[in-house]
This record gives structure tokens, C-alpha cells and sequence, in this order.
């Protein structure tokens, strides 16, 4: 896990490298290399995974001269892919197995082969083109500019403003961020600053000075036609063999560890390899239900694991908002931002590399939403939905879970179904905002990807729904913040349950191994029953959650209302942002959710001036 940073044509001085050294405090590697008429220079900031010594510095070129490659990230099948290379080998980083398969194979061959995680830059000096590729899923972000003068690219914004990206507000990103609490790749809240999708490549053509961005993922197609029974034998077999190839590293490694089945299942499977990591869990004391930790710390006794919680104080986690805004970049509307913030922190005392039970939800339909999608296959008369939404506004404390569902309903399409079932704001709160009701090409993201699941065949509409949360909402949103948060203390993040194979593996079983009516993640619980108790298996989800709503109307009250009515002025409409704040004080209805995605849009506005 690293920074990389690099430029086409325009200077790169070490004092931009140095913005990325929280991602890489072991050491740091610029090459500058000069083709025709270009100067390109490839930068790296080292967190030392694998490989510790000398040989896995980079920049880093292959044997025969022809690749340059700066890495961020992990590839779990290096040793595998190793294995049809020829030798011999300066070292054992996964970093020198990409560069010669590179050397060996190309670009086009190679990142199909890679299972991992990861955001890097490859330089072929023979054909003269620059790539920057994404790993499938956007675990790993890498953002570029690309303007007359030439490209610039980095694994995180602050970098490229550094090298005097002069960006304002794009308010077609404005927009977007209002309709879905995040802005989808490639566009973000910059003008010119953009973020390489999940499972994409770009092509920088150094002769012609062009540009070409291209898929090299393709959607699951096969299908699973055993039992169930099967399926959860396999399923066992395929996350063992996940988290055992995640746990691959020469440092410490430990274990995110939450009240819930997902990071349990992690840090049993990895006692089942014959590991026992750590395992750090955050919380806020007894009063508060969302506190994991009593549930957490109950898990870690069933497995014999160590376990070590910190407990934090509303007033701390308000004080970090504009650090943690600071370390994000971007203003996502995702509570669960300000306990993460600690503990990573927590974590980092002891390990370099953390396990964690990110990215279950999507793939096994863990989400209301599909449940909601369910509920049109058995009644798609989205009228009827139409004429139910007035009824549901007499209801003051409706949760918004259910408004967002009911509107879901209405719709016909399915783009309209995903936009309305995942909305911050639906069109007419974003009129009231901004005096537009555009959403700002959230609906053309959402068909980009849903056009790009017609290869996979005939598949369900909540199956559509749920491949698309897990290359959207996923990269841009909750991996996003995972990977700015865990990176600012020099943690390496990783995801089990995001494993290419078992992913591919999931999307082929039966939607009704996956979900049903009344329940999500089927054959994930029914595996999972064999490795812990039911208590822990079937325990209520919390979600990661903060009492953000009891705090922002008591404790933080004035705090947010000065932020949100005077930071946000100019950019929103303050009536339109005035009226949410006072019906959520109201509770009528609860707006936390919109309420706090605001004040992480005014402290990012405050960050950027």
C-alpha cells in the first residue's frame, strides 16, 4: 500500500511527493524519464508490505527496460502468476511480479489475470503510452487531470492541487453529490479533477497526446447449479481461500472487528488459517445503542482472539470532522467516517495491515433496498406506489428508509428504481437546494453500468441492482472514505469479502441463495452458522452506525446550524437548507442523513477555499 504521483510534460518537484507520505512514511522513489520530446516523471511514497528490503522500492522498472511502474495496493496472486514467469528475481514484492508480467505479457493480458487490490501507473517506453488502471471493484482510488499542458495523476487530489490544479466546483457535480451523497467516477466535485472507475484503464498516447479510457472488466456470467447445501460447501472453500491469501504479508496483521457477522466470519476464517490477529473494534459507551462494542468483544471471547476497543466521546469525534473532512477530499455523506477516523488509529498502534468485513452487503443483498425490489416483482403496479407517497407524508417520523423505497416503487425503470432507492436528496428537496432539479448525470452513470450488465444475460432486476451498488456506491463512497481514512495513519485496509474469485463466485449462485423475501445473505449466514454461534450470526445489524441525530439536535446543535446555514450560503439556497435543519430538529421527519452530508459538503467548501 502506497502513494503514487506522476506527470506528462510538467514539472514534478519533491515537495509534491511529500503531500503522499502518510500513504508511504518508508521511503519515497521519483524517476524521471525522457522519450522524444516528453518528460515523464513516475513518483512513489513506500509503505512496505511485502518485500521490505531494497528490491521492492520503487519506481520500478522490468529486466528488459521496457516498464516503469509506480504500485499502490496488493495483488494476492502474485506467488501464482509468479510461477509462469522466468527468473531470476531481485526480491519477492508483488510489485516486481506485475512489472515483468507486464514485460511478459502486456497491459491487456495482464490485468484480467491480477486478483487484488489496486491503483497504478505503467509506463511503456517501447510504444510510448502511459496506463493508469483501477483494480474491479475501486478499492483503490487514483485521480487525473489531463490538459493541453499534459497529464498529472495521483492517488489522491490534495497532490494534484499541489502541482497547481486550479479547480473550482463543478455544479453538474453539485448536483450529482445532492441526488446520490457521492459524485461516481469518472467526474468528482472538481471541474477538471477526475477518478478512474472501478475495473477501468487508461490510455495516455505521449505522440498523439490523447487519451482513451476503456473497461477491461466483464460481468459474471456463469451460473451455479448445485444445492444450497452446495453452495455454502463452496463458499466456505472460496472465502477460506480469500482471507488466506489476504493475510499474505511480512508485517503484523489484524482484524477490523464489528458487532456483526461479516468481520466475524473474517476473523474466523483467519484462526482457521492458522492465524489469530488482533482485533480492534470502536464505540461510543452503554448509553448509546449503536455501540458495537460489548457485541464485538463477545465475538472476539467465542474465537480466542485478542481483542482491544477504544470508547470515544461525542465532543472528540466533532472536534476530528474537519480533520477527517481534510483526509477524505471529498465531502461523502457516510456517518460511519468519524468512528473509523479512530479506529484505524487504534489499530496502527499495533499492526501495519487491518482484515475487514467491508463489502458483503451488495453482493449477498444485505441492503433494504433489495428488499423493497423484491416486494415490485410481486407487485409492479408503480401507480399504486405513486398514489401511496402523499399517504406516507401524513406519517411525521417515517423513516427514510421507507420514503426513498416508496418512491423506488413508483418508478418504471430500473435506472429510476436505483436512483430513487439510493437518493439523498429526491428532485424536489434538490429544486428547494439549488433552484435546479437536475441530478446532475447520476442517472446516466447508473445506465452506464446497467448497459454494461447486458452481456451477464438475463438477470433479475434486484440482481441488476445489486452488481451495480457493488462497482458504484461501493468504490466511490464506502471504499473511498476506507481507503483516505485507513491511509492517513499508514494502514493498509484490506476486504476479504471483495476477493475477485469469491465475488465472481457469489454473482453466479441463484438469487434465491443470496435473497429472499424477509431475508438477505442466505447462504452467507447459512455457512457461517458452522464457524459461530447463532447468537452472533442472526445478532441485529447495527451498521456501523452514530447517534448522529440525538447529537446534532442536542450536543453539536449550534455548532452544525452555524455550519450548514453560513457555510453552505452562496453555494445552496439557504431557505431550501434552512427548512431541512429546522424539520429535522422537529423530527419531522429525521433528516440525519441529509443533515450530515450537508455539513460534510460546508466543511469540505471551508477546506478547499
Amino acid at each position: 500500500m502506497c502513494g503514487i504521483v506522476g506527470t506528462v510534460d510538467l514539472e514534478l518537484p519533491c515537495s509534491v511527493v511529500e503531500q503522499l507520505c502518510h500513504r508511504g512514511p518508508d521511503g519515497q522513489g521519483i524517476e524521471q524519464i525522457r522519450i522524444n520530446h516528453h518528460s515523464i516523471f513516475l513518483a512513489h511514497t513506500r509503505l512496505a508490505i511485502l518485500d521490505l528490503s531494497p528490491a521492492g522500492q520503487q519506481p520500478m522498472r522490468s529486466r528488459n527496460g521496457r516498464w516503469l511502474v509506480s504500485f499502490n495496493g496488493e495483488i494476492y496472486n502474485h506467488l501464482e502468476l509468479r510461477k509462469e514467469l522466468p527468473g531470476p528475481f531481485r526480491g519477492h514484492s508483488d510489485t516486481e511480479t506485475l512489472v515483468e508480467f507486464l514485460a511478459e505479457h502486456g497491459i491487456e493480458k495482464t490485468l484480467p489475470r491480477l486478483n487484488g487490490m489496486f491503483a497504478f501507473a505503467a509506463l511503456d517506453t517501447r510504444e510510448r503510452k502511459l496506463y493508469l488502471a483501477r483494480d474491479p471493484f475501486g478499492v483503490k482510488p487514483i485521480y487525473y487531470v489531463h490538459q493541453k499542458e499534459g497529464l498529472t495523476f495521483a492517488s489522491e487530489v490534495r497532490a494534484l492541487r499541489a502541482l497547481g490544479v486550479d479547480d473550482g466546483i463543478d455544479p453538474e457535480g453539485l448536483k450529482c453529490f445532492l441526488a446520490l451523497r457521492y459524485v461516481p467516477s469518472p467526474h468528482t466535485l472538481w471541474r477538471k479533477i477526475r477518478r478512474l472507475p472501478p475495473g477501468h484503464l487508461l490510455c495516455f498516447d505521449l505522440d498523439k497526446g490523447s487519451i482513451r479510457l476503456s473497461r477491461y472488466i466483464e460481468p459474471v456470467k456463469e451460473r451455479f447449479h448445485g444445492t444450497i447445501e452446495d453452495a455454502a460447501d463452496t463458499y466456505r472453500e472460496q472465502l477460506s481461500a480469500a482471507v488466506r491469501r489476504q493475510l499474505l504479508s511480512d508485517v503484523p496483521v489484524g482484524v477490523l472487528l464489528s458487532g456483526g457477522i461479516d468481520s466475524a466470519l473474517v476473523a474466523a476464517m483467519a484462526k482457521d488459517n492458522g492465524y489469530e490477529p488482533p482485533c480492534f473494534t470502536v464505540g461510543f459507551g452503554q448509553g448509546h445503542r449503536e455501540c458495537e462494542i460489548d457485541d464485538a468483544a463477545h465475538t472476539a471471547r467465542t474465537l480466542g482472539l485478542p481483542f482491544h476497543s477504544i470508547e470515544v466521546a461525542p465532543d472528540a469525534l466533532r472536534q476530528a470532522l474537519p480533520s477527517i473532512v481534510h483526509s477524505v477530499e471529498e465531502p461523502l455523506g457516510t456517518t460511519s467516517v468519524m468512528p473509523m477516523w479512530y479506529l484505524v488509529r487504534r489499530a496502527r498502534d499495533d499492526v501495519t495491515v487491518v482484515l475487514t468485513g467491508q463489502g458483503s452487503d451488495e453482493p449477498w443483498g444485505g441492503y433494504f433496498r433489495y428488499q423493497v425490489e423484491l416486494v415490485r416483482r410481486i407487485m409492479p403496479w408503480a401507480p399504486f406506489w405513486r398514489m401511496l407517497q402523499p399517504l406516507a407524508s401524513l406519517w411525521p417520523a417515517r423513516p427514510e428508509v421507507v420514503e426513498r423505497g416508496l418512491r423506488a416503487l413508483a418508478q418504471r425503470d430500473v435506472s429510476g428504481r436505483v436512483l430513487e432507492a439510493c437518493a439523498l436528496f429526491p428532485a424536489n428537496e434538490r429544486r428547494l437546494l439549488l433552484g435546479d432539479d437536475g441530478d446532475g448525470g447520476a442517472d446516466k452513470a447508473i445506465t452506464y453500468w446497467l448497459d454494461w450488465l447486458n452481456a451477464a444475460g438475463a438477470l433479475s432486476h434486484v440482481e441488476r441492482m445489486m452488481r451495480l451498488d457493488a462497482r458504484m456506491n461501493l468504490a466511490d463512497d464506502l471504499l473511498l472514505y476506507g481507503d483516505k481514512i485507513s491511509m492517513a495513519v499508514s494502514l493498509e485496509a484490506r476486504v476479504p469479502m471483495l476477493d475477485i474469485d469469491l465475488v465472481r463466485f457469489v454473482e453466479s449462485l441463484p438469487v434465491g441463495y443470496r435473497i429472499q423475501w424477509g431475508k438477505g445473505k442466505v447462504v452467507h449466514k447459512m455457512m457461517a452458522e458452522r464457524y459461530l454461534p447463532s447468537e452472533i450470526v442472526h445478532r441485529p445489524k447495527k451498521g456501523f452506525q452514530v447517534p448522529f441525530g440525538d447529537w446534532s439536535r442536542g450536543p453539536w446543535c449550534l455548532w452544525i446550524e452555524e455550519r450548514l446555514l453560513d457555510g453552505l450560503n452562496g453555494l445552496l439556497r439557504r431557505e431550501g437548507v434552512e427548512r431541512l435543519w429546522r424539520g429535522h430538529l422537529a423530527e419531522r421527519p429525521d433528516r440525519s442523513r441529509q443533515v450530515f452530508a450537508l455539513l460534510m459538503l460546508a466543511l469540505w467548501r471551508e477546506d478547499n477555499r
